[in-house]
């Protein structure tokens, strides 16, 4: 069944709450006469979880993709060609240098059913890929470990193949919803059936692997000789970055058009390779109404008892809530009274989690700082005197935005949006007036003082509160966001030519509780 969209998520909707899944919801929910497939690209079968968001009914198809199950495929032993390794060999080198333009030449090298195709069991056990991963050693690892280098290769390979021999849905335009494996398979399918892709990227994806791949400790890192303290990557961590900034560029490069949030991001992409002239900003938005009558709330109905600080967010280290813990045990110093919350999901990583609830249980701060996991927010807006972000790592976040139009003052660390979001973008937006305070990222004295800083002053907390809530209902709505994909969408393939086919009755009432967001 062919559709007008085909959505691909890496890593989020309809799996992960917040951030990318809320823009997916939204783009799917409101579109409602665009039909849509979704494909999903996540880890293995052994950790599919289950859905968080039911699926709305013009999402025609859905399917996954697990990076690293195992592949079993083999083709025919005959006819093996030597130009098809010698083009293989040349396409590896080719990449090192930033080239991708043997692709269309090695999707027909492995493409399933041609008698002299490479297969996936060619690359993993065949002499011939041995032999060129020998010589590439040679010229570019020798001395390096080869065992390390060779097992670090094939994980680097499998999810590539995964992503090649994944079952595409048809579609008129495919949108991605990052670069990476998200990016290139939404290269191949446009390769294949010969329709436009279209890229959105929140927060850039190599930025993203960066932080990632500095603080993985599966990737072996060589001990430097140095007795002073680097910050340069090992072989193999520049191995997997360069991977993953090949897999953007090649994305870049085939997407008809490149989203992103604000400016910033924009210019990052151009110094990734993006074409400028294919990028464009569509900020995010949310759903005014819903939050004004929070915000009406807040106003009419007195707060009682402690003060309450409230990080929204799921509880993994790129928020770093670990910070917002100490910045916790500096303010409970000065103001005892301060109850805090971190308001988002913990099981993501359950690692991660349990090291923040020992690090709650050293500081002393069992009945101080409290973990109530996912809940309704629409409940727990009118209460917060401060909303605070430590992540070092944001886009432009949802969060900030639901917070600000209920008139929350709002503490966050200078990363993505953040500092535009809450100080203001040009003349006319700055002077709206100051949000909230931005911190420089794992600064737990900074976080502190500024949360104390808004507690101890109601009316600048309040001019905050009325500045955030000004900003966001001129500048990020909602409607406005998802006119200009339906802009996007007609303008590549024409919105709403196949779902008549299939029509689907659709509930009266669009607007649901407002949840966390991270």
């Amino acid at each position: 069944m062919k559709t007008d969209v085909c959505l691909i998520t890496e890593g989020s909707y309809p799996f992960v709450v917040g951030g990318v899944s809320t823009w997916v919801h939204d783009l799917l929910t409101s579109l409602k006469d665009v039909s849509f497939s979704l494909v999903h690209i996540g880890v293995s079968r052994e950790t599919a979880e289950r859905p968080l968001y039911e699926l709305p009914p013009n999402v025609l198809d859905f399917r996954r993709v697990h990076l690293m199950d195992t592949i079993q495929w083999r083709g025919p032993r005959a006819g093996r060609r030597r130009e098809a390794w010698s083009d293989l060999e040349r396409f590896i080198r080719d990449l090192s240098r930033g080239d991708h333009s043997l692709l269309p030449v090695m999707l027909r090298r492995f493409q399933p059913g041609v008698p002299d195709a490479l297969t996936p069991y060619d690359i993993f056990h065949g002499r011939e890929f041995w032999d060129i991963l020998v010589r590439l050693y040679r010229e570019h690892f020798d001395g390096f470990s080869f065992i390390d280098y060779f097992w670090t290769l094939r994980f680097i390979a499998l999810p590539l193949f995964r992503v090649l021999y994944a079952d595409i849905p048809d579609a008129s335009l495919y949108h991605a919803t990052c670069t990476g494996y998200a990016g290139l398979l939404g290269v191949l399918a446009g390769l294949r059936t010969r329709s436009p892709l279209v890229l959105t990227e929140h927060g850039i994806y190599t930025n993203e692997r960066m932080i990632e791949i500095t603080q993985a400790q599966w990737i072996y890192r060589e001990k430097s000789d140095s007795p002073v303290p680097t910050r340069q990557l090992g072989a193999l961590q520049n191995l997997w970055m360069r991977k993953f900034e090949v897999l953007s560029r090649i994305a870049y490069d085939h997407a008809s058009a490149i989203f992103t949030l604000y400016e910033g991001n924009r210019q990052m992409q151009v110094l990734g390779g993006a074409n400028p002239d294919r990028t464009a900003l569509i900020p995010n938005g949310i759903d005014l109404p819903r939050f004004d009558d929070i915000y009406r709330r807040r106003r009419e109905t007195p707060r009682s008892g402690p003060p309450m600080v409230a990080l929204v967010g799921r509880v993994t280290p790129i928020k770093d809530v670990k910070t917002f813990i100490r910045a916790a045990r500096m303010v409970i110093e000065e103001r005892p009274d301060v109850r805090f919350y971190v308001l988002g999901t913990t099981d993501e990583d359950p690692a991660y989690f349990e090291e923040c609830e020992r690090l709650v249980r050293v500081l002393s701060l069992q009945k101080k700082v409290l973990f109530p996991g996912s809940v309704d927010m629409s409940e727990y807006y009118p209460r917060i005197d401060c909303l605070v972000l430590t992540s070092i790592s944001e886009a432009q976040p949802f969060v900030l935005l639901e917070a600000m139009r209920a008139g929350v003052p709002v503490v966050c660390t200078n990363v993505g949006a953040c500092a535009e979001l809450v100080h203001g973008s040009g003349p006319e937006d700055e002077a709206i007036g100051r949000a909230g305070v931005v911190t420089n990222i794992r600064s737990p004295r900074e976080t502190a003082d500024a949360i104390l800083g808004v507690l101890r002053d109601t009316d600048r907390a309040q001019a905050m509160g009325e500045a955030g809530h000004e900003r966001v209902g001129r500048y990020y709505v909602r409607s406005r966001m998802i006119e200009a994909y339906r802009d996007v969408y007609q303008r590549y393939c024409g919105r709403g030519t196949l779902l008549r086919d299939h029509p689907a009755v659709w509930p009266d009432g669009e607007n649901t509780p407002a949840r966390v967001d991270g």
